[in-house]
């Protein structure tokens, strides 16, 4: 189940990233990739910043967990959330 949860971490940070381009009155593009989200962010709020890294990590779980041929880790899984807990906690207050 360590996909699943990778996977709804991914969600949650992009949907929040989108929601937070869309409060700011600025386009949310169909994609999956938080880097792009993220350099986005920054046009809208030059204070935004984000490590790609982690960034990337949370990425790859929008696709390449979701199909045979490679499975995400307990660490993966328990990185992905504790990335997405520190995420959704910045988003959302940009959307205070």
């Amino acid at each position: 189940m360590h996909d699943v949860v990778c996977f709804h971490a991914q969600q949650c940070a992009e949907k929040l990233m989108k929601a937070v381009l869309i409060y700011g009155d600025a386009d949310a593009p169909r994609t999956h990739d938080l880097v792009e989200l993220s350099r986005l962010l920054k046009q809208l709020d030059e204070s935004w910043i984000w490590p790609e890294r982690e960034l990337r990590l949370l990425s790859q779980a929008a696709v390449l967990f979701r199909y045979p041929g490679r499975s995400a880790t307990k660490a993966q899984s328990r990185a992905a959330v504790q990335i997405c807990k520190r995420l959704r906690e910045r988003l959302l207050g940009m959307l205070d």
